[in-house]
């Protein structure tokens, strides 16, 4: 880079105007500490059960730290593996047709 003179920083160099506090730019947004809050219902079995999946924010915006019913489940984990996990621990049940085979 050229090195500029003293007589054209004095030329070239405009004065820069106040800015009103509601013409500033806004603060850089923050992701939330709790991002989502998943919360599962199970009526399946004799007595209902309650699931709670809470994602919480890491460095990255497109991961999380998932904590499900107060212990830790992953460091860093993305919305579709939560998703799978979610299939993966709820299966599906036979219909009452089927279990007398």
């Amino acid at each position: 880079m050229y090195r500029r003179t003293r007589k054209y920083q004095a030329r070239h160099k405009p004065p820069r105007p106040d800015i009103p506090p509601e013409d500033q730019r806004p603060a850089t947004w923050q992701p939330p500490h709790l991002r989502r809050r998943i919360t599962i219902e199970d009526f399946d079995g004799p007595e209902p059960r309650t699931h709670t999946i809470e994602l919480f924010r890491t460095r990255r915006i497109d991961s999380y730290r998932a904590v499900v019913n107060g212990e830790e489940w992953h460091a860093s984990i993305g919305w579709s593996r939560v998703l799978d996990g979610v299939r993966r621990s709820l299966p599906r049940l036979l219909s009452p047709r089927h279990q007398d085979v």
